[in-house]
């Protein structure tokens, strides 16, 4: 705000002195100071319905933003859906399975028959 060094304060206090005298000058300083404090009030008041204003703009602009990209985001999840499927029924059927050897055996196998050994005399 204004920024009064020691000086420039001691210069106004004597010309008050000087115009208003001794016995006015107590009154008019506690007027002063009542008015400097509801300009500060109302100064920090309209300060704060400012800022709370602008938040409320703020936060409804970034609500709009959001809804608009879950709007499109759910009008390319219903496109995805409502395409149609890209591999046609004739060609699934042409296409085989890869299915993955098995590590173990069977359950119902039979006992593979014993080879012999050949260094084993018979």
């Amino acid at each position: 705000m204004l920024s009064l060094g020691p000086l420039e304060i001691m210069l106004i206090v004597a010309l008050a002195l000087i115009f208003l005298g001794p016995e006015r000058l107590p009154e008019v300083a506690r007027q002063i100071g009542k008015v400097v404090g509801q300009v500060r009030r109302t100064t920090d008041d309209l300060k704060r319905t400012l800022d709370a204003e602008i938040r409320d703009e703020e936060r409804e602009r970034r609500l709009a933003d959001y809804r608009e990209r879950q709007a499109a985001a759910k009008a390319r999840r219903e496109a995805t859906l409502a395409a149609p499927d890209p591999v046609p029924p004739e060609a699934e059927a042409q296409v085989t399975p890869i299915v993955a050897p098995s590590t173990s055996a069977p359950v119902d196998a039979e006992e593979p028959p014993a080879v012999p050994d050949p260094e084993v005399p018979r």
